[in-house]
């Protein structure tokens, strides 16, 4: 294996390479993404410039390691997790692949990695911290992180590829079989959240789908608004209340943008979803290129780089 520093973006050069790689002591531990990449698409540097800048951030480095795959050089791996397109990121941890991030979709990649980053980050400070109040008050902390991380998330026991309860299995068939795009977080990856969930929440049973920040319940409950269109216009709810605010942040920072209401033509609607597989608005595009939700404004406005996206001046971050 070649000798790089920990905060490159490592290139593999064939599959046993890669083997020892994900299976090496500094690496297992980590949250592992492998970018399948192709030289000839443009996106792919894309992707691998955004992914070199995170990998520096303080925040990650030290629980991200970032590898490049060249899609001609790893058939057997394309076949088997079924990759059809590049750029495709696969995450591993502790060697098996636990998400992937399909075609070039930025916000899809900082989301997953957020959330991820967070399970593990989650494992490492409990086993380290003593059970006390500070303890009760930095788990609940994690649990307000994670609700705001993702507008629609799923607690359950297990991922949507490998489910551990029954209920899981149902909760997750019930959300794809609506299209209903969300995010995930396995309890059983820490226990300290699944018990402080239960207080937290006010429910017991797994799993738990959370709204907005708010419980929606379990999967009787996802059931029943779903069937009754109550969910719907659940999400209708959110998407009025982030539209407020993705307005004040465009107001304030750009005075040139132009607006659709989707409202008005329900086919636009819900292609609008399956294009950019974004399931809720409000959307915001800078010269044809899916920016995202309000999450991502917050982060970007953040990060000092709101205005620079918002204008085209620089290039997204994923």
């Amino acid at each position: 294996m070649a000798n790089q520093s920990n905060n490159e973006v490592h290139q593999i050069a064939n599959p046993k390479i890669f083997d020892e790689y994900i299976n090496s002591p500094s690496i297992i531990n980590k949250l592992l993404l492998a970018h399948i990449e192709l030289e000839q698409i443009p996106v792919c540097k894309t992707v691998n410039e955004g992914l070199l800048a995170i990998s520096r951030d303080p925040e990650f480095m030290e629980q991200l390691a970032i590898c490049r795959l060249n899609a001609d050089h790893f058939y057997d791996l394309l076949n088997a997790e079924n990759v059809n397109a590049a750029p495709t990121v696969l995450f591993y941890h502790q060697a098996k692949i636990i998400d992937r991030v399909d075609g070039f979709n930025q916000n899809d990649l900082i989301k997953k990695i957020k959330l991820h980053i967070n399970t593990l980050g989650v494992v490492q400070t409990t086993e380290i911290k003593s059970d006390n109040d500070s303890t009760t008050i930095d788990v609940e902390n994690k649990i307000k992180q994670l609700l705001d991380s993702s507008p629609i998330i799923l607690f359950m026991k297990g991922t949507p590829a490998s489910p551990q309860c029954g209920f899981s299995r149902q909760a997750c068939h019930l959300l794809d079989e609506h299209k209903i795009k969300y995010d995930y977080f396995d309890v059983l990856a820490d226990e300290n959240i699944r018990e402080q969930l239960k207080k937290y929440s006010n429910w017991n049973i797994c799993p738990q789908l959370y709204v907005g920040g708010e419980l929606i319940g379990g999967l009787d409950i996802m059931k029943k608004m779903i069937e009754n269109g109550d969910f719907e216009l659940k999400l209708q709810q959110l998407n009025i209340v982030q539209q407020k605010d993705m307005r004040k942040y465009l107001e304030t920072n750009i005075t040139d943008y132009k607006t659709f209401d989707i409202s008005q033509d329900e086919n636009v609607r819900q292609k609008l979803k399956e294009y950019p597989s974004w399931q809720t608005y409000p959307q915001i595009y800078v010269n044809g290129q899916l920016i995202g939700g309000l999450d991502i404004l917050k982060q970007l406005d953040e990060e000092g780089t709101l205005v620079q996206t918002l204008t085209g001046k620089q290039g997204i971050t994923v």
